[in-house]
């Protein structure tokens, strides 16, 4: 048996068996993943049945709220997509349960389709030698989703069906064909440029049966492996927890020698040999080293890379050839394929389904960590506004009180005046005019301090103060000044002793001089008690507008963000039920 021969068949022992334990095996989609869209549309329900009024956004607080209810609507909107798509990867999972799906993919020009048709006997049904191939009925090709009008599947001279080849991008569908218990599914190249009448992006495409294969076989040419925009997938794939094979295409060159023509003459002609061993090894080294490089968290056990020659190997069989065939580097890729296809088959199985459903639930759940930072920054405007607010409203009680003292000294000139006039100011009046004056001047200071702190804020939206204070009477003062002094006149005496007698007789008068305290009273106009009236009106003022400027700010962070607040609070509690019931899900 040929080397050629036995490479085949092992390779179909191992199809075969994998085809006897899939035959009864049946995926139930877990019920599990049944119970996601019922948990995101009651999410749905709970937020927007739960968001409050529509305002104009004008301050920060409804800028955010409404961006991130605008955010979780789009979002919610995607959730849409995600569960159509994961109905069609169910679909699809349990339409190939019975086979282990082997998805090849790669930039345009990479040889997907050649390399596909190898693998589905195109020439082994024609080589001139006995092989596995010829004993099994031709594979049959099936189109699965196409989305360009060309590169589909196409008919050989003697009505057998094969991959469309060519050297421009030509592949437009998910297309595949069976073999064993094998199914293997051809794809679009991965940038593949848009042609007029596309349906469908061919990278879209791609991408998204990407996730429901249950191997991935990528492929690179090798005269320009591991561009950045294919290294991308295998990120992809790791991230998945997809395990994935880099087959290096067209790894062989063309080699000139000697030859003779039919009249004996020494021509060149050129022959497929092997690119060398060695260059070879680096190419598969420099190609995992980069992915590596650009994606440090890959699993590098999850992949590798392999050089094969899908022209060499054609040749081979052609030519019955079994050491250009080990050249080739079929042997290799076939024998890793069976050795995957048969280990473990229905593990691998009943491991896509999981891996989607656990896919699933953490691209949500990062959707919720998005929303979760839109209802922090909501949060974090109110608490700015909040302290801002409460700052103003000190301000707002030192200007009133200055402005209430300038405008009633003003006044209070005025009612002098008239007191010094003999008329007299009632104290009704007065503190009617006091309330008056200290009620405008709350109001025009609040609204002027909340414009500052709210960008839309309308005077509308809070109750004006009405003042009620209590003055002193304003009265007429005087102070009385007394004046004493002492007032001295002489007044006669009775002689004293014998001499002033005898005088007194001849007519001699004699006198005393007596003293008197007088005191006398005078009253002084001082004008009226307009400073002490000030002194006792002051303390009222402050304290009312404190009062008021205090109540004003309060009601003002009601009417503008405690409904804000209280949606925070619910939506955070929607958010981590979500969470908490996504995340009980997993596997």
């Amino acid at each position: 048996m040929s080397y050629i021969t036995q490479t085949v068949d092992d390779f179909f022992v191992k199809l075969d068996k994998m085809q006897g334990d899939l035959a009864k095996f049946s995926q139930n989609l877990d019920r599990r993943s049944e119970q996601i869209p019922t948990l995101l549309k009651n999410f749905e329900q709970a937020v927007f049945a739960t968001s409050g009024k529509k305002t104009s956004g004008g301050n920060a607080v409804e800028r955010a709220a409404q961006k991130s209810l605008e955010n979780m609507r789009a979002v919610v909107e995607t959730w849409s997509d995600k569960i159509e798509h994961d109905r069609k990867g169910k679909q699809f999972i349990k339409k190939n349960e019975r086979y282990l799906v082997v998805m090849i993919f790669g930039a345009v020009k990479a040889g997907k389709s050649t390399l596909g048709n190898f693998f589905a006997g195109k020439k082994f049904f024609n080589a001139p030698f006995d092989n596995r191939y010829k004993k099994i009925a031709k594979p049959v090709f099936e189109t699965e989703e196409s989305g360009r009008d060309t590169g589909h599947i196409e008919k050989d001279s003697r009505g057998d069906t094969w991959f469309q080849e060519g050297i421009i991008d030509t592949t437009g569908a998910i297309q595949y064909f069976t073999l064993s218990g094998l199914r293997w599914i051809d794809s679009p190249g991965t940038g593949a440029v848009a042609k007029a009448g596309d349906t469908k992006d061919m990278t879209a495409l791609v991408e998204e049966y990407l996730s429901y294969t249950d191997m991935c076989i990528f492929l690179m040419n090798s005269s320009e492996p591991g561009l950045q925009d294919d290294m991308r997938y295998m990120q992809r794939l790791s991230r998945d927890g997809q395990e994935a094979l880099i087959v290096v295409t067209r790894s062989d060159r063309t080699k000139n020698k000697i030859a003779f023509d039919a009249d004996g003459k020494k021509i060149l002609v050129g022959e497929t040999v092997p690119k060398p061993e060695e260059t070879r090894r680096l190419q598969e080294n420099d190609i995992c080293a980069r992915v590596k490089e650009t994606y440090p968290e890959i699993d590098a056990n999850k992949f590798r890379a392999i050089s094969i020659s899908t022209k060499l190997a054609n040749e081979a069989i052609n030519e019955a050839d079994d050491e250009k065939f080990k050249a080739s580097g079929l042997d290799k890729l076939m024998k890793i394929l069976g050795d995957k296809v048969s280990d473990n088959a229905i593990a691998r199985k009943q491991e896509n389904p999981r891996r989607l459903l656990n896919t699933f639930v953490d691209s949500v759940v990062a959707d919720l960590k998005n929303f979760d930072a839109d209802i922090e920054t909501m949060t974090a405007a109110v608490e700015k506004y909040k302290a801002d607010m409460e700052r103003m409203t000190n301000l707002i009680v030192t200007n009133v009180r200055r402005a209430v003292r300038s405008e009633v000294s003003a006044r209070a000139n005025e009612w002098n005046r008239q007191v010094k006039r003999g008329s007299s100011v009632s104290n009704d009046t007065i503190s009617a005019e006091v309330s008056k004056i200290l009620q405008d001047a709350l109001n025009v200071e609040i609204d002027s301090q909340m414009r500052r702190v709210i960008e839309d804020f309308q005077s509308t939206e809070f109750k004006t103060v009405k003042a009620n204070i209590s003055a002193a009477a304003l009265e007429k003062k005087t102070a009385q000044i007394s004046h004493t002094y002492t007032e001295s006149y002489t007044v006669s005496r009775e002689p004293r002793g014998l001499w002033e007698h005898i005088r007194s007789f001849f007519g001699k008068e004699y006198y005393r001089t007596e003293h008197t305290t007088r005191t006398e009273y005078q009253t002084i106009d001082l004008g009226t008690n307009i400073d002490e009236f000030l002194d006792s009106l002051m303390p009222q003022v402050e304290s009312y507008a404190k009062s008021q400027a205090s109540e004003a700010v309060a009601d003002l962070r009601e009417k503008y963000f405690v409904e804000r607040e209280n949606f925070a609070r619910r939506m955070r509690g929607e958010i981590d039920k979500l969470r908490g019931e996504l995340l009980a899900l997993k596997f």
